[in-house]
């Protein structure tokens, strides 16, 4: 057997240089990436067997066993070798670039803020405390795309004395975001009957017990507890617990019919708060059954439930597939285990829905927040939860 070895820079200059070298029955043995000194090579063993006899008719053969003994043979698949082989290599390769993928996703968005910085500070117009502010923006999770647009309003409306002092700066931005996410807040009602759905370990059900424990010993409310979660083992349990501490009352349902039922048996509560099961938003069927289990004649109010340390884009994604059921707003979740709070402004102007509380630990009931666009605001410029409270 004759065994060659290639450095060439993708698979298919390596199979071109195989197949002149070695003749089309050639085998690939291995194919890898590699570092080189200068740059990456793809590394390539290939082999050819000095003997290549001739294929079988098989259709001259009227011996049934010895038809069955070549199709099992290896001689009955050598025409498919190469082609088999050079597969093999295509998904090997393939592989690795989906290894490498969100390497490069990452470089590509520092490159684009390197080239957004340079430009920010080439403009004459721009002042450095502006590139400054700029690169604070990015550095805290808010979007290239709705940077810019901050750094242009503050360019545009407000005067250079203003841009010149960076706490004065912070402070107007701050005002901007706020007046920003205001905007949806408006027409807002509050309902009796209030829903958690979201992703699974977003945080529902201890969400929904640190709510329970709000309205009853703070606002003395009278409360009833749904859940709808059967899929989870221990799920029930877990609530359970929370509504024993509290002496709430608690019913499982786990079909339309019931759901009404439930509603009616808690007329007389002055809030329902309803659990449901986490799952993907990649699952369209249990999105659609939820939908039809909320299609009733009393109002519910639906919060999203988003756990502030899961990727951007799987939030964003979340945020669109459940639209479906036309949840009303949203509630960040695990504050107390993020870097950054950037993406908090990011998705509720993607989303275009209100916040009114964040959690920021797993304490029930002391890790919730209420929150308003004015500490929303405070809590993605300072990019801290310290002092939100306070006016600015």
């Amino acid at each position: 057997m004759q065994t060659k070895r290639y450095e060439v820079l993708s698979i298919n200059e390596g199979m071109a240089r195989i197949k002149d070298d070695l003749g089309p029955n050639a085998i690939i043995l291995s194919s890898k990436r590699l570092k080189g000194k200068k740059r990456s090579f793809v590394e390539m063993i290939a082999a050819r067997d000095d003997y290549c006899g001739s294929i079988p008719n098989l259709s001259s053969k009227k011996d049934k066993k010895s038809e069955s003994a070549i199709l099992n043979s290896d001689e009955a698949f050598l025409p498919f070798r190469t082609e088999i082989d050079q597969l093999k290599a295509l998904i090997m390769d393939t592989r690795k670039k989906a290894d490498i993928h969100s390497e490069l996703t990452e470089l590509r968005e520092t490159l684009n803020t390197l080239f957004d910085i340079l430009g920010v500070q080439k403009n004459e117009n721009i002042s450095s405390h502006l590139s400054k502010f700029y690169y604070h923006l990015i550095s805290i999770g808010i979007s290239r795309q709705r940077a810019f647009q901050l750094i242009e309003e503050l360019k545009n409306n407000y005067s250079q004395e203003i841009l010149e002092d960076y706490r004065n700066l912070l402070e107007v931005a701050e005002g901007i975001i706020k007046r920003s996410i205001a905007a949806f807040y408006k027409n807002v009602s509050k309902k009796r009957v209030i829903s958690f759905v979201g992703p699974a370990g977003s945080g529902k059900t201890t969400t929904l017990a640190k709510l329970a424990a709000q309205y009853l010993f703070s606002d003395r409310l009278d409360i009833g507890i749904l859940t709808t979660d059967t899929y989870r083992i221990g799920a029930t349990e877990q609530l359970k617990i929370y509504a024993d501490i509290m002496g709430l009352p608690l019913q499982l349902i786990s079909k339309k019919e019931e759901f009404k039922e439930s509603l009616d048996a808690f007329g007389e509560k002055d809030i329902i708060l309803i659990d449901t099961p986490g799952k993907t938003y990649k699952d369209e069927n249990y999105l659609m059954k939820l939908k039809e289990l909320f299609a009733i004649d009393s109002p519910i109010e639906t919060n999203l439930i988003l756990n502030i340390t899961a990727n951007q884009e799987n939030m964003i994604e979340t945020a669109e597939r459940f639209g479906i059921i036309n949840y009303d707003n949203i509630i960040f979740t695990k504050l107390d285990e993020a870097n950054n709070f950037g993406s908090i402004y990011n998705i509720i102007d993607y989303a275009g829905k209100p916040v009114f509380y964040i959690t920021n630990g797993q304490n029930v009931p002391q890790d919730l927040e209420k929150v308003d666009p004015g500490k929303l605001a405070r809590l993605i410029v300072k990019n801290t939860m310290v002092n939100i409270d306070s006016q600015s």
